[in-house]
């Protein structure tokens, strides 16, 4: 008794004094690992979560850990599951570049994944499909048929919301194979309840009909009232496009039952009642059908037709005998309708704009050209601050005509990209899915990797990231890009840190055209085909002042070689359009480029 007493005094005597055994950080890392999962799956519990992540990347030695990874993944999570796009976006693409050395296969598909989500979110629509396929091709090695049916699931939704309906049920077919192969109920509704839409949207109602009929039942079994209203409100449509009357009806009632459930301006209730309110005016149920309309233009922001809904009310009230309502409602018919037109002349202006633009800046450019002539004034004085303000003006003058050379070369790029990414991508996509089964596999794979190409090579004329991304983090991509495509050992350092905010204060223009310096110099290097070794630094020498250096040691160009040519010539434009200064030297064996530019 008393030798228990005395180890239970010790016990609590050490445990007073901190006398432990040190723990490994590893494990008390996977430790947290469990609580920070188990807190982001309950929206309730999200700030005890994100306490929990700071305490784990503020533990000494955290950064050494192989569990960092997953960490800074949960810290990207917290910010998503709360709303808050942009850092979510930015611990993403921080983590993005740390993939490569981080022994984290699932965090290879999960993070490309999440970034195609935020990237949707915010209508970047192509950069979404961008990483959507990084994290597709990543699943297809891994063959993780959740993840690809999950992935393929989003791609094909995306499609759908931009009516791309033959591309969306290319991907909802291949996702409902693959989620029907392992236990995921949601990702399975979701899967079925879409592909579904997908075949109404292709006039085959009656393939929509069997999978929104399983759908249901899925939703139905997990007693959700948001996704039966979702189910009905497509069956609804389906049904009256086949004329089965008594089914209609059901799906009329049940829907109307279960919408007392839902919030009554959520999008699933304005979507069930469009629905209701077109099969009440096809009824002929007038009275019905108002009330519904109504109630789908009080829900602003619903995303309704607002010219054909008040077309409709404007009916409704005239076979009601209520003849100045119907008026009023056919008056605003008429002047939404006007207003669409007016949508469509003005996104044709804006090209005629553009186009005009241009002949002006070349023709402000020749103007220019042919402007020498000096006056001439007496005295010494007189000449010294005539040299001064001619030597001014020169420079403002060639700044200026680079700048409109670029701008030119800039719109010319905009334009080749734009049509190689929706001329020829999509017709290269059309042609693949035309191809009947006979055709060789190794045909339609070369086709395939044939757009692919199309594709990357309108990303390199005007990448997505430009609208988005800091001027380091614009690089830092860029080199990662060459060093995983090309035969190079292509670094990027920035000081301070690529993702410091800092790099925000550096002006859209000015990151433009230093990426655009560096994209025509690395280029060169890598046709040059000698060199084997390439260094890229970014650097802020003050709070205004940076210092580009590229390094590379490949033989230095000849003096007649192509990168003497139009590419040297439009990267000086460059440098002179952001009053930046450079030059180029070799040492050590190395060929060096140095750029200093000022904000």
């Amino acid at each position: 008794m008393n030798k228990r007493i005395f180890t239970l005094l010790l016990s609590v005597l050490l445990s007073v004094i901190g006398v432990q055994a040190a723990e490994p950080l590893d494990t008390v890392l996977a430790r947290l690992d469990e609580k920070i999962s188990e807190c982001l799956d309950d929206a309730t519990r999200l700030d005890e979560g994100l306490s929990l992540i700071q305490r784990a990347l503020a533990m000494k030695g955290v950064q050494q850990s192989k569990l960092y990874p997953v960490m800074l993944f949960h810290e990207g999570t917290y910010y998503m599951n709360s709303g808050d796009m942009a850092r979510c976006k930015q611990r993403r693409l921080h983590l993005l570049q740390m993939l490569p050395v981080a022994d984290y296969p699932e965090l290879s598909i999960s993070v490309p994944q999440d970034l195609g989500l935020v990237y949707r979110r915010e209508g970047l629509c192509d950069s979404a499909f961008y990483y959507y396929d990084v994290a597709l091709d990543e699943a297809l090695k891994q063959n993780d048929t959740e993840w690809l049916a999950a992935i393929s699931a989003n791609v094909g939704i995306l499609h759908f919301n931009l009516n791309h309906f033959s591309e969306a049920a290319r991907y909802l077919d291949r996702g409902l194979k693959y989620v029907r192969q392992v236990d995921d109920p949601y990702t399975q509704l979701c899967i079925l309840q879409a592909y579904g839409a997908t075949k109404l949207s292709l006039d085959k109602p009656a393939e929509a009909k069997p999978l929104l009929s399983e759908a249901y039942q899925m939703a139905c079994e997990a007693e959700s009232p948001d996704w039966q209203v979702r189910c009905l409100t497509t069956m609804l449509k389906v049904y009256n496009r086949l004329e089965q009357a008594d089914s209609a009806r059901y799906c009329v009632s049940q829907g109307s039952e279960l919408l007392q459930q839902l919030p009554p301006r959520s999008i699933n209730a304005i979507g069930f009642v469009t629905a209701r309110a077109d099969y009440y005016y096809e009824k002929q149920q007038w009275e019905q059908a108002l009330r519904d309309f109504q109630t789908v233009m009080a829900g602003n922001g619903s995303g309704v037709k607002t010219a054909s809904i008040f077309e409709r009310m404007a009916r409704c009230y005239g076979q009601l005998g209520r003849w100045r309502e119907a008026f009023c409602y056919m008056d605003s018919a008429r002047i939404e309708a006007d207003t669409l037109a007016s949508e469509k002349l003005a996104a044709q202006m804006a090209e005629f704009n553009v186009k005009y633009q241009t002949m002006e800046k070349e023709l402000e450019i020749t103007r220019l050209q042919t402007q020498r002539t000096w006056f001439v004034f007496l005295g010494v004085f007189a000449l010294i601050v005539l040299a001064g303000l001619g030597l001014w003006y020169r420079q403002r003058r060639q700044r200026r005509e680079a700048e409109m050379r670029i701008a030119t070369l800039e719109t010319e790029r905009k334009r080749i990209a734009k049509e190689l990414h929706d001329g020829l991508c999509n017709d290269m996509l059309a042609l693949e899915m035309q191809m009947s089964d006979n055709v060789p596999d190794e045909t339609v794979d070369s086709l395939r990797s044939l757009r692919q190409q199309a594709r990357q090579l309108s990303h390199q004329l005007m990448p997505p990231e430009f609208s988005h991304l800091s001027l380091s983090q614009l690089l830092s991509q860029y080199v990662g890009t060459i060093d995983k495509t090309t035969t190079l050992s292509a670094t990027f350092t920035a000081t301070p840190d690529a993702f410091d905010e800092s790099w925000q204060n550096v002006p859209a223009k000015i990151s433009h055209e230093v990426y655009r310096i560096v994209q025509e110099h690395t280029s060169n290097i890598v046709k040059g085909g000698t060199a084997s070794l390439l260094s890229v630094s970014l650097m802020r020498s003050a709070p205004d002042h940076y210092q580009l250096c590229v390094v590379d040691d490949g033989q230095p160009p000849a003096a007649d070689s192509p990168a003497a040519g139009l590419g040297r010539h439009t990267q000086q434009d460059r440098i002179v359009s952001i009053g930046a200064s450079s030059k180029t030297y070799r040492q050590d064996d190395r060929n060096h480029l140095e750029l200093e530019f000022s904000v």
